[in-house]
């Protein structure tokens, strides 16, 4: 981090103008959803110490790079990213860092029911306010088949924030689900297509390149149209992958809409819904990995 930043503890909690600013935006919209610091005492020779450190995992790779990165731009710390319980974690110890992030407003350790966006950076205009939203939406959100954008909090302040950021921008964010758990009430708001263009701007990483994909029907392989849909936790059955290996295995006959359908059900032992299908098999034929006849008969096209 520059000098001017972290010098002293009376600017510890400012954001620059500039390139510089927008960066620290975005990591801390990316601290507020699935990052972390901590600040612990260790001893040390017989002293007590303390170390600092920044903290931050999720499934997508690509994603725990571009925080690296600009890790990289604010302090010149590169720190390590490695497998972590199936997703990707990125650390790095920096005291700097550490007390700046504490010092606009961040607690140490567990946050994810009072976390909300800096005053810094509301404060600060348009450019750095968007900059965390995206950054947000990069960890906790998702883009759905269909082109809905969906994000998902605990922290009510946080909702709220975001919320408003978005209709200060003319996005009209509509509350889809309330989830409650033993643990948390989560939060999910959504957006419809209508809005793609703004994200399309706004976003980076691998959820920028879904909704890409959904907009303008890029030309895709099938490996990377199954990382960029993976299969999730919670899923019952690969669709996607299943309904690609089935139509590959029978080429190059046809195959019904019905009999990919049975397919996928009588294997993995669950009921599907026919829309699941059709946005996977949509999918599929807009990146040109299949074709379309007679609107349920499709056909791998080699």
């Amino acid at each position: 981090m520059t000098d001017d930043v972290s010098s002293s503890n009376n600017i510890l909690s400012t954001i620059p103008t500039g390139e510089e600013g927008v960066v620290i935006s975005k990591l801390c919209g990316a601290l507020a959803t699935d990052g972390t610091i901590y600040m612990q005492k260790k001893m040390w020779n017989g002293y007590q110490a303390h170390s600092y450190y920044f903290e931050l995992a999720d499934e997508w790779l690509d994603n725990v790079i571009l925080v690296s990165r600009w890790i990289n731009k604010i302090c010149g710390k590169c720190g390590s990213i490695n497998p972590y319980k199936g997703s990707f974690r990125f650390r790095v110890g920096n005291k700097k860092l550490v007390l700046y992030l504490h010092g606009l407003g961040f607690p140490y350790g567990e946050k994810c029911g009072i976390v909300e966006i800096p005053k810094e950076i509301l404060n600060k205009g348009k450019k750095y306010k968007l900059s965390f939203v995206s950054a947000a939406l990069m960890f906790d959100g998702s883009i759905k088949l269909d082109g809905t954008i969906e994000f998902t909090t605990v922290s009510k302040k946080l909702r709220d924030q975001m919320v408003s950021i978005l209709n200060e921008n003319n996005i009209k964010v509509k509350r889809f689900k309330t989830r409650i758990t033993r643990w948390s009430k989560n939060w999910k708001y959504g957006f419809y297509s209508k809005s793609f263009g703004f994200f399309i701007e706004i976003l980076e990483g691998p959820k920028k390149s879904k909704l890409e994909i959904i907009r303008d029907s890029k030309k895709v392989s099938i490996e990377g149209l199954l990382y960029l849909f993976p299969l999730r936790s919670q899923a019952k059955a690969p669709v996607l992958k299943e309904l690609y290996e089935k139509i590959k295995e029978i080429y190059p006959n046809y195959v019904s809409f019905k009999s990919l359908k049975e397919h996928v059900e009588n294997k993995y032992k669950v009921k599907l819904h026919r829309n699941t299908i059709s946005l996977y098999l949509n999918l599929l034929v807009r990146c040109n990995i299949i074709n379309r006849k007679n609107r349920r008969w499709y056909v791998f096209d080699r």
